[in-house]
C-alpha cells in the first residue's frame, strides 16, 4: 500500500489507501476516517504567540525608556546642565513618539492645548492673547495632549 488519496465527503476528508502499481489489490478499500484539526485551536495557538511576541516587545520598549531616564538622572545627580538634562528629556520623549509643539506670539489661547502661567504688560496687545512661548507642550502620535504648552499673555 503505497498510494494514498484524499477524498472529501460531506464535510469530512476521508484516505483511502490503494496498492501500487502491479500489486495484487486487496478485496475492498481500506478507508480511514481524518478529523481535520479545527480552525479555532491553529487560531489560538496564533493569537498566544503574538500576544507573546508582543508582551516581549512592549518589555524591551519599557526597559530602554527606563535605561534612558536613569542615564538622564544619573547626569542631573551629576550636576549637569539644565540645558543638558532638557535635551535628553526631550530625546526620550521623542523616541516614545511625543511631538513637540510651542505657542505662537499674537495667538489666541486655546485651553486644550495651553497652559496660562504669566501675565505681561504688552502695549498695543490685546488682553489674553498670547506674548510669550514660556515652555513647550508635547503631543502623543495620535495626537493625544500629554502636556500643554505654557504661555504669557497680554495684562491689557
Amino acid at each position: 500500500m503505497v498510494t494514498k488519496t484524499v477524498r472529501k465527503v460531506g464535510g469530512r476528508q476521508r484516505q483511502e489507501k490503494k496498492p501500487a502499481r502491479g500489486a495484487k489489490a486487496p478485496a475492498a478499500p481500506v478507508t480511514e476516517v481524518v478529523t481535520p484539526q479545527p480552525a479555532e485551536g491553529l487560531l489560538d495557538g496564533a493569537i498566544d504567540s503574538l500576544r507573546r511576541v508582543l508582551g516581549d516587545l512592549l518589555e524591551a520598549r519599557v526597559e530602554s525608556v527606563a535605561r534612558d531616564l536613569a542615564e538622564v538622572r544619573r547626569e542631573a545627580a551629576a550636576g549637569a546642565e539644565r540645558e543638558r538634562l532638557l535635551e535628553r528629556l526631550d530625546g526620550v520623549l521623542a523616541r516614545l513618539g511625543a511631538i513637540r509643539f510651542s505657542a505662537e506670539a499674537l495667538d489666541v489661547v486655546d485651553p486644550l492645548i495651553h497652559v496660562v502661567i504669566e501675565e505681561r504688560r504688552a502695549p498695543g496687545v490685546p488682553r489674553g492673547v498670547i506674548v510669550a512661548a514660556v515652555r513647550p507642550g508635547f503631543r502623543s502620535g495620535r495626537g493625544l495632549v500629554l502636556c500643554k504648552a505654557a504661555v504669557a499673555v497680554s495684562g491689557g
